[in-house]
């Protein structure tokens, strides 16, 4: 009988065992099977899904509380220039494309309004186009305009003022830094002819149709009868000015200028003397304008001064 029991004990043992390591590997398969992110156990080591978490949540920095300092760069906008003309439609101004390629170019029309650019009539000779250039781009001018007659080569070699006596030669040559910084030049360095200058206020009047017509022309132009003694500057409606100058005065002015062309009973060439006589002022300078040629070249051209050629 005890032998017996012996037997039932061992085998219940055996039995129990048996459910005890099934039980285990039960357990053990049951954990491989389920995913590393469910578990509810801790790990001393984040997860695989978390640390990738924590590399792309950027940390909190008084760097990034902080906006960058940059250094400031000025945009230069290339052929931010360009030269305005008038013409009769007979003359050639195909040089000014061939021979300027960098510089943007407007050559209006005078005598024909059938071409593509043109003014409503031929009135003030160049004056007209020059205005009607500002008047239509006033609000989105180039840092420099030229404004040129449409000659490549001086008329006589006093219009154009260089040695070759051309226009390219000038244009080449123009110091368009200066321009920015005096906002008008003269393209005409030598002061005769224009100083000295007209005396519209003169007693016994002039024999000069212009002259005699300033004073008139300068109360309407300016709205004022404040008329200066001596208006006087080189001649000969050839100048550079900078975009700043022009908006010096509000669009309305130009306008006035314009219609003031458009409409004077003045004989055109008058009118046009009166403007040739008048750019400087309208862009700033004092009613006698009249700089010292050596320092014109220098400015204006950036040819030596005699003096400074000689100097160590």
């Amino acid at each position: 009988m005890r032998l017996s029991h012996r037997v039932a004990s061992a085998a219940l043992l055996i039995v129990l065992s048996i459910v005890l390591i099934k039980y285990h590997l039960d357990s053990l398969n049951n954990d491989s099977l389920r995913p590393f992110w469910r578990s509810s156990k801790k790990s001393k080591h984040p997860d695989i899904i978390t640390h990738v978490r924590t590399r792309i949540n950027f940390p909190k920095s008084s760097v990034l509380k902080t906006n960058p300092s940059r250094e400031k760069t000025e945009i230069i906008v290339p052929n931010d220039r360009i030269i305005v003309m008038a013409k009769l439609k007979d003359v050639d101004t195909n040089w000014v494309g061939a021979e300027l390629a960098e510089w943007k170019y407007k050559i209006y029309t005078v005598d024909d309004t059938l071409a593509p650019t043109h003014t409503p009539k031929n009135k003030g000779r160049e004056a007209l186009a020059y205005l009607q250039y500002i008047v239509d781009h006033y609000h989105d001018l180039p840092s420099t305009i030229v404004f040129l007659h449409p000659h490549r080569d001086g008329l006589d070699g006093w219009h154009t003022d260089n040695p070759a006596h051309n226009n390219v030669d000038s244009i080449r040559s123009l110091q368009t830094d200066y321009i920015q910084k005096a906002g008008f030049a003269n393209l005409r360095c030598k002061q005769a002819p224009g100083c000295p200058g007209l005396k519209p206020l003169r007693h016994p009047p002039s024999r000069k149709t212009v002259e005699n017509a300033f004073a008139n022309a300068w109360v309407e132009l300016f709205n004022t009868t404040n008329v200066p003694e001596e208006v006087g500057a080189p001649c000969c409606s050839q100048f550079a000015v900078s975009r700043d100058q022009v908006l010096q005065r509000p669009h309305s002015d130009y306008v006035w200028f314009y219609n003031w062309v458009l409409e004077t009973d003045l004989p055109d060439n008058v009118a046009a003397a009166v403007l040739e006589n008048t750019w400087h002022v309208i862009f700033g300078k004092d009613a006698v304008f009249c700089p010292d040629e050596a320092q014109c070249y220098e400015d204006v051209y950036g040819i030596p001064r005699p003096e400074s050629l000689f100097s160590t």
